[in-house]
C-alpha cells in the first residue's frame, strides 16, 4: 500500500543541506520525496490529503547509524568493569561458554530495542553466534550483520575447513535476510586472532562473493607491541598457548594490506594505533573505520587519531560506533558522539580539531559511507530512504536550544528520542503506551516478544552473576 506523510518539525537537518527551522519532510511509498517549508507543507496537506504529523518541540534528523556495535552483548552490560583490556578479552571469551542459543537471542532483541529507541536506524553490527541478525530483523533494523571468524591456532582447523563453514553461515544469513532492511558481511575478528593465511584466504572470499568486512584493528598498545616487536601480552599469551609467531616489524594497518584485507569494502574498528605512515596506505586503499571513543576511553587503549583516519581531505569514510556495551555500558549515540568532541579537543588541545556538525555528520551520512549505503540513507535527501529520527529539545536539560547541531551533540541523550523512522514506517515512539509500558512504545512488534526478552537475559545474567572463571 502506497503512503504519503509530511512530518514537520521545529528543525529539519538535511545534513546535505543547510538546516531548516520550521522545516518539514514530505514522504511517500517510503521515500524523501521533498524537503518543505512548514507553509508549503500545510498548504500541499491541506490540498492532497496527505497525513501530518508535527513536532513542533523537536529535531527531525537522518536516523542515527551505529557502525559498530555486537548486539549479542547486551547481556554482559556491567559485567566485565575496572579490567585490563586484553585480561577483560579473556574473561568475556570463558563466560560466553555458558551462554545458550536462546539467551544470544534474547540479549540481541533487547540491544537491538535499545538502538531502535535511541534514534538508531541502522547499525553494523560483528556476530559470532549470528544472533545479532535475528534481534535486528525482529525490530526491524536496517544495517549490515558481518559473521565473525576466528583461527589464530592453526592447529585448530585448516584454512579451507573455515572459509567453507563460515560460506554456510553466510549463505543461511543471506536467504533469512531476503525481504529484510539487513544485509551479510564476514568479520576475521582481528589480526591476532586470525592467522595470515586465513586473512588472505577471507579476503579472497569476500572479493569473490562481493561481501563487505569488518575487523578490529591497532586497538591496543599489546598488539601494536606483538606486530612490530613480538612482545607484549598478546605475544606472551601466544607462547603459553604454544601457538608460533614470527613480528611482521610492521604497523596492524600495512600487515593487513599485505594480506589483501584492505579495500573500500573494508571497515576497520578502533584505530587507536594508526600511525603517521598509515595515512598513506589508508588514503590509497580508501578503507573506512568505526570510531568508538568510549570505549576506547573505557578499556584504557587510548584515544584514535581522528585526523589521520579521516586521511587527507576525509576522503577515509569514518562512522561513529558504541562498540558493545560490554565495553561501553550503553548505545547512547549522542553520548557517544558528545564524547567524540570532548576527547579529540582534550587529547590535542585545540577546539577546532572537531565540532558539533562534524560529528554529528560521522553519526548519520559518515557511517552510512562507511557502510557503502550511503545511496540509501544519512541525510534527507530527494530519493533517499525515509529513515529518520526526531529528538526532543523542550526538556530542562535541552533548552534553550539555539543551534540544532549543539544542541544534539553536547545537550542531548538518547531517552529524548520521540520516534524512529525505517523507509517512512515509524517503528518507535516513545509517546505512545505510557511509560510503565515500555514495550507498546514499539510500533510493529508483539509486545511479548519484548517482555520475554527480557525476563530471559535476566535469568541469564543470574547464571552470569554466579559463574567463576
Amino acid at each position: 500500500m502506497i503512503t504519503s506523510r509530511i512530518i514537520i518539525a521545529k528543525w529539519v537537518l538535511p545534513m546535505d543541506a543547510p538546516p531548516m527551522e520550521n522545516g518539514a519532510v514530505h514522504i511517500w511509498d517510503g521515500k524523501i520525496v521533498a524537503l518543505l517549508t512548514e507553509a508549503e507543507a500545510y498548504a500541499k496537506s491541506d490540498k492532497y490529503r496527505i497525513d501530518r504529523t508535527h513536532y513542533s518541540r523537536g529535531i527531525l534528523m537522518p536516523g542515527l547509524v551505529n557502525v559498530h556495535t555486537h548486539l549479542d552483548y547486551t547481556l554482559m552490560r556491567g559485567l566485565l568493569e575496572d579490567i585490563e583490556f586484553f585480561p577483560w578479552i579473556r574473561e568475556l571469551t570463558l563466560r560466553k561458554a555458558i551462554v545458550e542459543w536462546e539467551d544470544w537471542v534474547a540479549s540481541a532483541t533487547i540491544g537491538a530495542a535499545e538502538a531502535l529507541s535511541g534514534g538508531v536506524t541502522t547499525i553494523g553490527d560483528c556476530t559470532d553466534s549470528g544472533a545479532a541478525f535475528y534481534g535486528a530483523k525482529a525490530l526491524g533494523l536496517r544495517g549490515r550483520i558481518y559473521q565473525e571468524v576466528f583461527g589464530i591456532d592453526p592447529n585448530f582447523g585448516l584454512v579451507p575447513d573455515i572459509v567453507a563453514e563460515l560460506s554456510a553461515k553466510v549463505e543461511k544469513l543471506q536467504a533469512e535476510a531476503k525481504g529484510t532492511h539487513l544485509s551479510i558481511g564476514i568479520s576475521p575478528h582481528a589480526p591476532y586472532t586470525v592467522r595470515g593465511e586465513l586473512l588472505e584466504a577471507l579476503a579472497e572470499y569476500a572479493r569473490e562473493k562481493e561481501l563487505y568486512q569488518c575487523i578490529h584493528a591497532a586497538e591496543s598498545g599489546a598488539e601494536g607491541a606483538l606486530f612490530r616487536a613480538g612482545t607484549g601480552g598478546i605475544a606472551e599469551m601466544f607462547a603459553r598457548r604454544g601457538i608460533e609467531w614470527k613480528a611482521p616489524g610492521q604497523s596492524t594497518v600495512a600487515y593487513l594490506e599485505a594480506r589483501g584485507s584492505l579495500s573500500p569494502r573494508t571497515m576497520l574498528v578502533h584505530g587507536v594505533g594508526v600511525s603517521a605512515s598509515d595515512r598513506f596506505i589508508l588514503s590509497r586503499t580508501k578503507t573506512a573505520w568505526a570510531h568508538c571513543p568510549k570505549s576506547n576511553a573505557k578499556l584504557g587503549n587510548g584515544v584514535a587519531p581522528l585526523s589521520l583516519l579521516r586521511g587527507e581531505e576525509g576522503q577515509n569514510p569514518v562512522g561513529i560506533g558504541s562498540d558493545s556495551v560490554a565495553s561501553n555500558n550503553t548505545l547512547d549515540l549522542f553520548e557517544e558522539m558528545r564524547f567524540a568532541v570532548l576527547m579529540q579537543r582534550a587529547s590535542r588541545r585545540k577546539i577546532e580539531v572537531l565540532n558539533a556538525k562534524d560529528v554529528v555528520e560521522m553519526a548519520t551520512l559518515g557511517g552510512a559511507r562507511a557502510l557503502g549505503l550511503e545511496a540509501e540513507i544519512g541525510s534527507l535527501t530527494v530519493g533517499k530512504s525515509a529513515d529518520l529520527c526526531v529528538v526532543r529539545i523542550d526538556d530542562f536539560h535541552s533548552i534553550p536550544a539555539y543551534d540544532p547541531y549543539n544542541a544534539l551533540v553536547y545537550a542531548s541523550r538518547a531517552s529524548d528520542v520521540i520516534s524512529t523512522w525505517v523507509e517512512g514506517v515509524c517503528l518507535y515512539d516513545s509517546d505512545m503506551g505510557g511509560r510503565e509500558n515500555w514495550e507498546r512504545h514499539f510500533l510493529h512488534i508483539d509486545p511479548a516478544l519484548l517482555t520475554d526478552a527480557k525476563a530471559r537475559l535476566l535469568e541469564a545474567a543470574e547464571r552470569q552473576r554466579e559463574w567463576r572463571p
